[in-house]
């Protein structure tokens, strides 16, 4: 993941979001979840990262510009979603 490269989230395409959570995915040794219906979130659907360590996951995503992540306890693993990246069937 590069720094110096990185973009403000405003400015990217969903499939540009999705590039950067599939690739953080990878990093932090987790997987791409679609569709999680977060506390709090009513019923909508986002996009999110099954990981052992929500923090680095967090922080590695923040890189790269997309902020607003929040995560939950799923036993063993987390998820780490952001409700501003809306999953759409």
């Amino acid at each position: 993941m590069d720094l110096e490269n990185r973009r403000d989230e405003g400015d990217m395409n969903l499939e540009e979001k999705l590039d950067i959570l599939n690739e953080a995915a990878d990093v932090v040794g987790g997987e791409l979840y679609e569709g999680y219906s977060g506390r709090g979130m009513y019923g909508e659907r986002c996009y999110g990262i099954v990981c052992r360590n929500p923090i680095s996951c967090v922080e590695t995503v923040a890189m790269q510009g997309i902020t607003g992540a929040n995560y939950d306890g799923m036993g063993l693993d987390y998820i780490v979603y952001w409700p501003g990246i809306r999953y759409e069937e």
